[in-house]
């Protein structure tokens, strides 16, 4: 009978065995290095594209800073602008108010029934002297005269009888009210007057 050494076949094998599975292990540690190579370059990638965003939001946001400093210096002078306007407008209803106030007067006087002598002011006070025919003609110029926009509160001071004139006698007297203050028109947004 014929005998085969099959020794030598076996270490060959299991050689081989060794041999493949060490390709194979290399092969997968490559496989992982590359991999992990790419992913990492893939992340460094993506880092750098958000660096780039970063950055290209930093100037604009830098940019719209220096806009909105520019509109906050705008915006100052527009302010002091209109505090300037203001001023003016207030100017145009002080030089202004003796004339309507005293208009708003001869309106408010009773005509033939009443005169007017004297107009004083301090202030915002106002006094009044003068003579009527009647106390009920005192009365309603009172009343008159609270009831107007450029007087409030008008008491009356004294009430007397006067000299006559032309046989009647008159009453003299005196009112002290208080000349509410005129304000401007309000403008609008464009600067325009609203009536």
């Amino acid at each position: 009978m014929i005998r085969i050494n099959l020794l030598p076949f076996r270490a060959a094998r299991t050689k081989e065995n060794v041999r493949r599975q060490v390709t194979i292990f290399m092969l997968l540690v490559l496989l992982i290095v590359v991999g992990m190579g790419g992913y990492s370059m893939s992340v460094s990638a993506k880092v750098a594209e958000y660096k780039q965003k970063v950055n290209d939001t930093q100037a604009e946001l830098n940019k719209f800073k220096k806009k909105a400093k520019e509109v906050d210096a705008i915006n100052k002078k527009n302010q002091v602008l209109q505090k300037k306007i203001d001023i003016i407008e207030e100017l145009q209803v002080v030089r202004k108010a003796p004339v309507k106030v005293l208009g708003a007067l001869t309106e408010l006087v009773i005509p033939d029934r009443m005169w007017i002598q004297s107009y004083g002011e301090a202030g915002n006070s106002v006094t009044l002297k003068g003579s009527a025919l009647d106390e009920i003609t005192v009365a309603d110029f009172t009343r008159k005269l609270e009831m107007s926009e450029y007087f409030s509160s008008a008491s009356l001071k004294f009430l007397k009888k006067g000299g006559a004139q032309k046989n009647v006698t008159m009453k003299s007297f005196e009112i002290v009210c208080t000349r509410a203050k005129l304000t401007p028109k309000p403008s609008n947004a464009t600067g325009m007057k609203v009536k």
